[in-house]
């Protein structure tokens, strides 16, 4: 064959080829759309399809519920620092001094705010955000659940967190969830069954966490979870089950929503200076507890606060001061195996009452509220500050606690 006639048979061949592909990544797709749709449904799989990876603008996905505060709230007073130090050194720079300003750009940081002695002492913001800006709390909310569950116990209304899960949930009965009690849940290690959604992208859809993100009936998911192959209070494994059936309990012993009795015990008597919203699953249904919370930066700094006070509030006991000492505490008897985030406790981490805890070089151990993509309320009772920030950027969300002590450490004592 000449030279022009392969140059012609090459030009021949080439569409058909480019056609056949074509059809096979269109076969392809198809195929894993109709996996995802028969997952999930037809209506959560446009949802999961449409928004993707959740992200720090997720909630104007979502319908909202109102957490009021009170007509006229109060800032924080402010003294913020001429030196607070701009070159620091923070894990991960081989002990290289980084611009922090910069570093909190780069790592797409919206706010951050430094407290310390009840004064506001650093308060930055960036890629748009601003003092008033709503924040996504994403799973620091659940140490706000945690929190309420406290307050129910001590007006009464959950007699202990050692109760059985089916006294206030008969539904769960005869799942292999008879021993579950409200302190599995706290402490995650219930056994149900979870799978997050840290896997390769196209497998995410699949998973309990991007299923429970994008639901439309999040009770009906959380009232028929089942006991899986772990037992019971053996190994800590998270789940974000847990804040939606700890969401039910508190439904059904108040005789509210979950949002009017976070109003009324917490954003209120605390004088948050906006009101919060809280994501719901669908209108007028419930509130994605594991993950749904939009507040001022600010605001979840003076939840910090209460904790750092021992749950007191301008002379008033807003929750019991055993309960925060319990909730954040390590217990030395938690010798449960880490099912995953094994990495935590070997950096001397633990985890209680849905808190993260760091034990201290020296003095009380610190502990902190963590979500996805690193939004943090870090409690420092050595330093007597709270630390918070908002943001996006995924490699760092499990470093940000690390990051905030070392800064903590290098912020001058005011005079």
């Amino acid at each position: 064959m000449t030279h022009r006639g392969l140059a012609s048979r090459i030009r021949t061949t080439l569409p058909y080829a480019a056609s056949a592909a074509l059809l096979v990544l269109f076969g392809l797709v198809l195929a894993y759309a109709a996996a995802v749709v028969a997952a999930n449904g037809w209506s959560q799989s446009l949802r999961i399809l449409r928004w993707g990876f959740p992200g720090v603008t997720s909630s104007a996905q979502f319908p909202q519920r109102v957490v009021p505060t009170i007509p006229h709230p109060q800032e924080l007073p402010q003294h913020l620092l001429t030196h607070f130090p701009q070159d620091v050194i923070l894990p991960g720079h081989n002990g290289s001094r980084v611009n922090l300003e910069q570093f909190l750009r780069d790592t797409n940081t919206r706010a951050f705010i430094v407290v310390r002695g009840d004064q506001v002492i650093y308060e930055r913001y960036f890629h748009g955000s601003n003092h008033a800006s709503l924040q996504l709390s994403f799973s620091t909310v659940k140490s706000l659940m945690s929190t309420l569950v406290g307050i129910a116990i001590q007006e009464g209304k959950i007699r202990s967190v050692q109760d059985q899960v089916t006294e206030y949930l008969p539904e769960l009965s005869g799942r292999g969830l008879d021993a579950l009690t409200i302190r599995d849940l706290l402490t995650m290690s219930s056994g149900i069954p979870f799978q997050n959604a840290d896997v390769f992208p196209l497998l995410a859809p699949f998973t309990d966490e991007a299923k429970l993100f994008y639901t439309q009936d999040a009770r009906r998911r959380a009232l028929g979870v089942h006991a899986g192959p772990e037992p019971v209070g053996k190994y800590f494994r998270y789940n974000d089950y847990h804040p939606l059936l700890e969401a039910v309990i508190l439904e059904r012993v108040t005789g509210r929503s979950v949002s009017a009795y976070l109003s009324e015990k917490l954003w209120k008597p605390l004088g948050m200076t906006a009101p919060a919203s809280w994501n719901l699953d669908r209108p007028s249904g419930m509130e994605k507890t594991e993950d749904g919370l939009n507040a001022r930066a600010i605001d979840f700094a003076r939840f910090g606060l209460l904790f750092l006070h021992h749950g007191r509030w301008q002379g008033r006991q807003l929750v019991p001061r055993a309960w925060v000492d319990e909730a954040v505490t390590f217990d030395p008897s938690d010798q449960r195996p880490w099912r995953v985030s094994a990495y935590w406790p070997a950096q001397g981490g633990f985890y209680k009452y849905h808190w993260w805890g760091l034990h201290g070089t020296s003095g009380p151990d610190d502990y902190f509220a963590l979500g996805h993509l690193g939004q943090v309320i870090y409690v420092s009772p050595a330093h007597h500050a709270v630390v918070v920030r908002f943001g996006g950027e995924s490699r760092l969300e499990q470093a940000w606690p690390l990051a905030i002590r070392r800064l903590l450490s290098q912020v001058p004592v005011q005079r």
